[in-house]
C-alpha cells in the first residue's frame, strides 16, 4: 500500500504520463508497469523528476518500495 507522500509521486507520474497517452486505457493494476516503460522509453531514468529533488529511478523507487529494472519478459507459448 502506498504512503501519502508515495501516492503524491504516483500522482505525479500519472499527470505526466497521461498526458504522452503512455498510459491510455490503463487499469491500477497494470498503471506501475506503464509507467517503468514510459521511463525507459523515454530516456528518462537518470534525468531529473520535477522538482523533487530526485531523479526519475529514484523517484520510481520511493513511489513503489523497488528498484525500477528493464526486464525481458517472456510469455508463454501455447502450442495448437
Amino acid at each position: 500500500m502506498l504512503m501519502r507522500g508515495d501516492r503524491d509521486l504516483e500522482l505525479d507520474f500519472i499527470r505526466e504520463f497521461a498526458v504522452g497517452g503512455d498510459l491510455k486505457d490503463s487499469r491500477s493494476d497494470d498503471r506501475r508497469e506503464r509507467i517503468r516503460l514510459a521511463i525507459y522509453g523515454r530516456n528518462l531514468l537518470h534525468e531529473p523528476f520535477r522538482d523533487s529533488g530526485l531523479d526519475y529511478g529514484q523517484a520510481y523507487q520511493r513511489c513503489y518500495g523497488r528498484p525500477i529494472e528493464m526486464r525481458r519478459t517472456v510469455k508463454a507459448r501455447t502450442e495448437a
